[in-house]
């Protein structure tokens, strides 16, 4: 009886000492690998101290002097080099023809910034296409009565593009320039009229416009000076000349 009881009550206290721990140490112990039994006493970290730590490395500000900053790109920089180039070129333009209160030397740096930029045949041809609401940054010039930016561009322009030359004498017409329309030599002269003057030799033809004084909104005054008029006139058959006045050509 005494053996049996022994071997009993050995029994039990190995069945005691296999039996599974407390909810307590399981959730107060450490990691457990596989194959491996907790150790009393660790500390296993919860699911709301994982997500503590994680809120607070994101507060966490970074090393002094660390900033990042968004800054808003330009318009400009989504283009190609050379068509951002342009599209500068094009908006300081832009502003010469339309500003009234530019001076004559902020004129010259800002059409010699132009040309530094693009070369001399893509300065003339921007100069020459109608960019500015469908007419050319000459034109602009004109009508805005700019007359320092307007002779600063033509510098640049050593024949005007027959679509240039157009919107030329379009302008000088709303304006009433004949000076400048002459200037400009924007007369549609007769080819074969023209090649006997430059093989005579002959100066090219003086008219002068009068308007104003005595004279109503409908009336002008014209006078010409047509240089070997008899002799170019047998040869050709017909003269022809071309002046602005009150608006027309």
């Amino acid at each position: 009886m005494t053996a049996k009881s022994e071997a009993f009550d050995n029994s039990d206290s190995k069945s005691v000492a296999s039996s599974p721990p407390s909810y307590d140490k399981i959730f107060t112990s450490g990691p457990v690998e596989q194959g491996q039994r907790p150790k009393p006493g660790a500390r296993q970290t919860s699911c709301d101290d994982d997500r503590s730590m994680l809120a607070t490395n994101i507060a966490k500000p970074g090393p002094p002097g660390l900033s990042i900053k968004s800054r808003r790109p330009s318009i400009f920089s989504f283009l190609p080099v050379g068509k951002q180039k342009r599209a500068t070129v094009l908006s300081r333009v832009r502003d010469l023809v339309s500003a009234a209160d530019s001076t004559p030397s902020s004129i010259d740096s800002i059409v010699n910034a132009c040309a530094s930029a693009l070369t001399a045949a893509q300065l003339s041809d921007l100069l020459q296409t109608p960019n500015i609401e469908d007419h050319t940054a000459l034109y602009w010039a004109i009508v805005n009565h700019r007359r320092e930016v307007s002779s600063a561009f033509a510098r640049f322009i050593s024949n005007f593009s027959s679509e240039c030359s157009s919107d030329l004498r379009l302008a000088c017409m709303q304006t009433s320039n004949h000076a400048l329309f002459s200037q400009l030599n924007l007369q549609n002269t007769d080819a074969k009229g023209e090649s006997l003057r430059q093989f005579l030799g002959c100066p090219s033809d003086e008219i002068e416009v009068h308007e104003g004084g005595e004279l109503d909104d409908h009336q002008f005054i014209a006078s010409s000076r047509i240089r070997m008029f008899q002799k170019r006139l047998r040869t050709t058959q017909e003269l022809k000349q071309e002046f602005v006045a009150r608006g027309r050509v």
